[in-house]
């Protein structure tokens, strides 16, 4: 390659850097504004994991070029929207069980009319949760050595996403009235970075377990899905596997 080709090659490639570099500070600054009730910031939300790994790859990208000052503003950006994720996902990693007891969980995709647990014995109660006009949930209270341990599990269509504050505030004050442990499993029809699910898991004490699933509960694989189906609980819960066979979640959680 001559020289001045070389000029141009690397001309441009300064150029991508740094729209790169542009693009990226001016979706996080959007998001810094955005408070879960504006549809224009559905998508920027949305795929906020995607732009986080995006700025993994321009880190990378600008250090293999030796742009130090462009590797720099990466490497600010990268931790700044780590920092905004983090608050309320795991990334990469499930959180790891506190004890050694086990409990074997269902999730399924669709109605509720499926039994969470493997082994459905000592059932103390069960039912269904009318959260909003169109959204609900079902539960099952089973008892263990210690306490009464509430599973519940849901599945939010995005054709009701208007429902979703109503139904996870409805859901917020059920979590409150139980005396024992709740652990939450399904799709929540929004990722757990977004506004309302942080406000919902602040008000329940109640944290994400697992890492991020990048599917549609039918799919086992789909990158460009937008990841909500998770597993919450509170802070001794964690989960040691989780595998998916057929349409179904089988999850192995520890406490």
């Amino acid at each position: 390659m001559g020289y001045f080709s070389q000029r141009k090659k690397h001309a441009r490639q300064k150029i991508f850097m740094l729209i790169s570099l542009m693009a990226l500070s001016a979706i996080y600054i959007l998001l810094c504004f955005d408070n879960g009730t504006d549809s224009h910031f559905k998508f920027l939300r949305q795929a906020q994991f995607h732009f986080y790994l995006y700025n993994i790859f321009l880190v990378i990208y600008t250090f293999c070029h030796r742009q130090a000052l462009y590797t720099f503003l990466a490497i600010m950006l990268m931790l700044l929207n780590y920092g905004s994720l983090a608050k309320s996902a795991r990334l990469f990693f499930n959180q790891t069980p506190a004890g050694y007891s086990q409990l074997n969980v269902l999730f399924q995709k669709g109605e509720q009319n499926y039994q969470p647990l493997e082994a459905m014995s000592n059932i103390k109660q069960q039912g269904r949760l009318e959260l909003s006009p169109h959204l609900s949930a079902a539960f099952v209270s089973v008892e263990q050595p210690e306490n009464l341990m509430t599973i519940i599990n849901l599945d939010f269509s995005t054709k009701y996403e208007q429902e979703y504050e109503v139904a996870l505030r409805n859901l917020e004050k059920f979590v409150s009235l139980q005396n024992g442990p709740v652990i939450i499993v399904g799709d929540f029809g929004l990722p757990s970075w977004s506004p309302l699910f942080r406000t919902f898991l602040k008000n329940t004490d109640l944290s994400v377990k697992n890492r991020i699933l990048f599917t549609d509960g039918k799919a086992p694989f789909r990158f460009w899905f937008v990841p909500t189906i998770n597993i919450l609980g509170f802070d001794n819960v964690g989960i040691k596997n989780i595998s998916m066979q057929g349409q179904k979640f089988q999850i192995q959680l520890g406490y």
